[in-house]
């Protein structure tokens, strides 16, 4: 980016500078071409900034991570830029200004004027004086006595003399002066000046003088040493002279210009290199921004990739450390945790499996001692006995089915289901066995759709209707109604179940959902256990209100199959 940014910098430079001279000048060029060029580099660029730009503004609407400070960044890139270029602007055409006008103060071209019209007066002079030189009747007393051309004009720089032949040519017969200037042949035969040629008549002038004897006399006068191209160098001054002049009435928009054409470029190249540095610093404020999101919401596993070595790169190793760290204390946190859980359920397990071997321990020696004492009556307890026994053996498997259930649950198998055909089909295993109790289903939505695994969702739903049921004992109202909400992006169905049960005390509230908590004589206590697990495995939520002698209403939040509803 760097280098393309130099590259357009060294055209414009080279591109401006030769136009402006050109323009000066007065010399032909292509204003065209070099507007062309620019133009089509500018269209280039902006064609690369708006693709940019694009992007910042759909990151922006779109709250992506970072997209504000990407444009804060850039902003202050801008601004900046335009606080330095636009004085320097103001600065560059307001001293172009002055010195034109301090230009037409000295009253340059005034000068220039006067010393073109001195040229031109010493022209005419030097004319005037090589006619009065060549017909004078001392030139040829000058050349019949073999005198210095110096001594009667230092001006004089040749002196020929032509006479006539048969053939009506002129041949030379003698030459007086310098050699440089000598002509082989007459330039012409009429009286008067010669017309100059540059290459023939170097800083000189020439005349023709006819002689009585019908000879022709051929002066050379020196015009001064550099006469040419001092006159040259005046028309041409003079010239450059006048176009300044004119540029301080069209200063201001000529310079508009050329920073429209010259200098646009540049600022969409510094303006693309802004977003470019801004998505460069924000990027990696951006990423880590984004882990530190993800490790609120429990990713310890998430890494910021460094590919800087300065204090942000620093940050960032350090963030990668600090959540390193914390993944290992959370894996440590976490095995203790099993670990206590596991001797807590050991601990609860044996304490439910005591209980029940007392009363069979009981009961098998109650029989064994009527056995020894008094047999014939053996009868009387044998059936009680045995019956107790029973009963509390098919306690301890209830209990030992429900543990194995709690602690080897199967992952869910997610796939599209309707819910309102699932909550009927829930529904229908109680309605005939419990005809007192009056179940309303009307708020339940007909085309909601989840992806639920279907065998555990229907596990959860009996095992709350069964305890609302027993909550009501067998009568009473059981409403199920099903709503849609929101929550962040994301689109979730509450499923509502209210009883008008007896409600939970407030002592117990906090206990509900912990294994082995039960407040029913024949109860496990890993019920509601097995619901939370279940409903959290879905990726949902599970929550109750309850008043003492109003009711219980549990409230589940499971995610919507996306794009799937009405």
């Amino acid at each position: 980016m760097i280098f393309i940014y130099s590259i357009i910098g060294i055209l414009v430079l080279v591109f401006s500078s030769n136009l402006f001279t050109q323009f000066v000048k007065g010399q032909n060029f292509s204003v065209s071409l070099y507007i062309i060029v620019f133009v089509l580099i500018s269209l280039v660029l902006a064609l690369f900034l708006a693709v940019a730009l694009f992007r910042l503004i759909r990151d922006i609407l779109q709250k992506r991570s970072g997209s504000r400070l990407k444009f804060k960044f850039f902003s202050y890139f801008l601004i900046l830029t335009l606080f330095i270029s636009i004085p320097t602007i103001i600065i560059h055409i307001r001293l172009i200004s002055n010195l034109l006008s301090t230009w037409n103060q000295a009253n340059i071209a005034s000068i220039a004027e006067d010393a073109h019209w001195f040229a031109l007066d010493s022209y005419r002079y030097r004319l005037t004086l090589l006619q009065r030189i060549a017909e004078s009747d001392q030139l040829l007393l000058t050349l019949d006595q073999k005198q210095k051309l110096s001594d009667f004009d230092p001006a004089l720089l040749a002196v020929q003399e032509f006479d006539r032949q048969r053939d009506g040519s002129y041949h030379n017969l003698r030459s007086v002066g310098n050699q440089a200037f000598f002509l082989r042949t007459l330039p012409g035969t009429d009286k008067g000046f010669v017309t100059r040629i540059d290459q023939r008549d170097p800083d000189c002038i020439r005349y023709i003088a006819p002689q009585l004897n019908g000879r022709l006399i051929l002066v050379t006068f020196s015009l001064g040493p550099g006469f040419d191209e001092k006159l040259e160098r005046i028309d041409a001054g003079q010239t450059i002279i006048k176009t300044l002049s004119s540029l301080e009435t069209q200063l201001v928009p000529l310079l508009g210009g050329f920073y429209l054409v010259f200098y646009l470029p540049i600022l969409l190249m510094v303006v693309i290199i802004a977003i470019s540095l801004s998505t460069s610093l924000s990027q990696p404020i951006s990423n880590l921004a984004q882990a530190t999101q993800r490790v609120a919401e429990g990713d310890l596993s998430i890494r910021v990739i460094s590919t800087t070595q300065d204090d942000l790169g620093a940050l960032i190793d350090s963030f990668n450390s600090m959540v390193r760290n914390l993944e290992k204390a959370q894996s440590r946190t976490l095995q203790t945790e099993k670990e206590n859980i596991w001797k807590d359920m050991s601990q609860r397990l044996a304490h439910e499996i005591k209980n029940p071997l007392t009363p069979i321990k009981l009961s098998a020696e109650r029989v064994l001692r009527r056995w020894k004492t008094d047999p014939e009556r053996l009868g009387e307890i044998l059936e009680s006995s045995m019956l107790a026994i029973i009963q509390e053996t098919d306690g301890l498997t209830n209990l030992l089915t429900e543990f194995r259930t709690f602690s080897r649950l199967p992952p869910p198998v997610l796939e599209r289901t309707a819910l309102q055909p699932l909550i009927e089909e829930a529904i229908g295993l109680y309605r005939n066995s419990y005809p007192d109790v009056q179940f309303i289903t009307d708020a339940v939505q007909p085309e909601v759709y989840l992806r639920v695994d279907r065998r555990h969702i229907n596990q959860v739903l009996a095992n709350l209707f069964i305890n609302s049921i027993d909550a009501m004992h067998g009568c009473g109202i059981l409403e199920i109604r099903t709503d849609l909400v929101k929550k962040q992006v994301y689109r979730y169905c509450r499923i509502s179940i209210r009883d008008t049960g007896c409600g939970i005390p407030a002592e117990n509230r906090p206990l509900i959902f912990t294994p082995y908590f039960t407040t029913k004589a024949a109860g496990t206590g890993l019920g509601l256990s097995i619901v939370e697990r279940i409903v959290l495995d879905h990726g949902g939520t599970i929550w109750f209100d309850s008043a003492v002698g109003v009711g219980t209403t549990f409230y589940i939040d499971l995610p919507v199959d996306e794009g799937i509803h009405g």
